[in-house]
């Protein structure tokens, strides 16, 4: 089963939060689509949860959104301490948004598995009461 999401919720009017405006006051209108482009990397990592601890990994997001791994982890730093915008516990970050979206989407994944299961099952219950 797919451990990720390839869609979240962006709302138009967030730019306007306080969180994002305490962003920009530091990082610019940069650091904002850098943000939304470290949400896209946590939507499409497992379970929705960037590991951090990996300095490969975080080298790969650095490069990414264009800054050093220094630029990067004071970034990062930013995001959970000071805007509350980023989830971090011990190295593995996550956003509430994204974390929120992949709770639900999983639901409904473990629903739709379970109906392909009982339908297979009761096909194969057809054939054994109508052979071919």
């Amino acid at each position: 089963m797919k451990n990720n999401i390839e869609y979240y919720c962006h709302y138009s009017n967030s730019h306007n939060h306080p969180k994002f405006k305490l962003l920009r006051l530091k990082y610019g209108w940069a650091g904002e689509g850098r943000f939304w482009a470290l949400n896209n990397i946590i939507a499409g990592s497992d379970n929705c949860i960037l590991n951090l601890n990996k300095k490969y990994v975080v080298a790969s997001v650095s490069s990414d959104l264009g800054m050093s791994i220094e630029e990067f982890q004071e970034f990062v730093s930013y995001l959970s301490k000071e805007c509350e915008l980023l989830i971090d516990i011990d190295g593995n970050v996550s956003t509430e948004n994204v974390r929120e979206t992949f709770k639900e989407v999983m639901k409904q994944r473990v629903r739709n598995k379970e109906n392909r299961e009982k339908a297979l099952l009761s096909k194969n219950e057809l054939k054994l009461i109508r052979p071919t």
